[in-house]
């Protein structure tokens, strides 16, 4: 028993005095002097740090509104608790006794909808994750909004926001800009059985996000096949001779065929080539050896149509000599002369009974 008790609360608590188990008094922070003879008094302390209390009904009947209210949050309502001016506590469905008395703010929110203006950093480090959901996409993408697993919305490029309380809700990016796939070492055999391997490359892009997300699951693994397909079937119906010589053609139909596959699910072909062709080892030196003979056969071919030209020169330059003496002479002064321009020195040697006979003039 206690005739009389000294009790001291502190700011951040406050205080109940319950006399004989029954809550008589609520106490703010201070200083207090208790009187209460043959009782049994005993004194509960509840912080007020934690913005939340959980107060039985006789101990809420004591608090002053002022201090602490009390607020129902439904199904699709919830709450942010500000500090001095800071998100500090995320409230969620239900009721909540709220501390008010160290500058504390309550703002509803009304999760009843689905898309949100993206919410403040600070406040969304509070919500759990199966309240929110936030995404962004850069440019150059777009963004899908599925609702309870129907595509809802696409969305352009930026920051987005959507409440997962009602209704399920899942955000995914799609990225729009052009993107490369090759197809490697895919063997193909020619129409005259001549086993071979391909290289091809396309270029392309998302052209409708919407069907890509509903028609295809694996958009690349459905182009990547096309390419396959149309290759074989191709490269099938020609011998490696007319593959050769058609490369370009045979390019401009695969581009044909994949384009057409890849709009039914989406996306757009924007470029298509074959990068390379690699015949086997055996096969390469055949086809090598057959290039050079062609090329040698070119060239002899060559040989013999500039001798032939060369013989009939000749033989139209003689035939004019031979019509006109006069011109044979001017040839054979125009040769002295050549002769002459590279002579610097002329040595003559004269045979015995020769030099009375050697006339010098001046």
């Amino acid at each position: 028993m206690s005739f009389f008790m000294r009790v001291d609360v502190v700011q951040h608590e406050r205080a109940f005095v319950l006399v004989d188990e029954v809550p008589t008094r609520y106490l703010a922070p201070g200083r207090y002097r208790l009187n209460h003879p043959f009782r049994n008094v005993r004194l509960v302390r509840v912080p007020t740090s934690t913005l939340v209390a959980n107060l039985d009904t006789e101990l809420l009947a004591l608090v002053p509104p002022s201090d602490l209210q009390v607020i129902d949050l439904g199904p699709d309502e919830r709450a942010v608790l500000y500090h001095r001016g800071r998100p500090a506590k995320w409230l969620s469905r239900g009721q909540h006794q709220v501390w008010l008395v160290d500058n504390v703010k309550v703002e509803r929110v009304d999760t009843s909808g689905v898309a949100t203006a993206p919410l403040r950093d600070d406040v969304r480090a509070l919500v759990p994750a199966n309240d929110y959901v936030e995404a962004t996409s850069a440019d150059g993408c777009v963004m899908l909004r599925y609702v309870d697993g129907a595509m809802d919305a696409v969305l352009p490029a930026g920051r987005h926001a959507a409440w997962t309380v009602a209704r399920k809700v899942q955000l995914a990016v799609i990225d729009l800009r052009e993107r490369l796939l090759h197809v490697t070492g895919q063997e193909v055999m020619t129409k005259d059985r001549v086993t071979l391997r391909l290289n091809l490359s396309t270029a392309f892009r998302v052209a409708d996000a919407r069907r890509l997300a509903v028609v295809a699951r694996t958009p690349d693994d459905i182009l990547y096949l096309a390419m396959q397909l149309a290759a074989r079937e191709a490269v099938a119906a020609r011998t490696l001779d007319e593959l050769l010589a058609a490369r370009e053609i045979v390019a401009e139909g695969l581009f044909s065929e994949v384009k057409g596959r890849a709009e039914s699910v989406g996306l757009e072909v924007l470029h298509f080539g074959i990068k390379d062709i690699v015949l086997p080892g055996e096969m390469k030196n055949l086809l090598n050896r057959v290039i050079q003979a062609q090329k040698e056969a070119e060239a002899n071919v060559i040989t013999r149509r500039e001798e032939t030209a060369a013989t009939r020169s000749m033989a139209q330059t003689a035939k004019v000599l031979a019509e006109n003496p006069l011109l044979v002479r001017l040839k054979e002064l125009e040769a002295y002369k050549d002769l002459a321009a590279k002579v610097g020195q002329v040595h003559l040697v004269l045979g015995e009974g020769a030099v009375p006979s050697l006339q010098l003039k001046g």
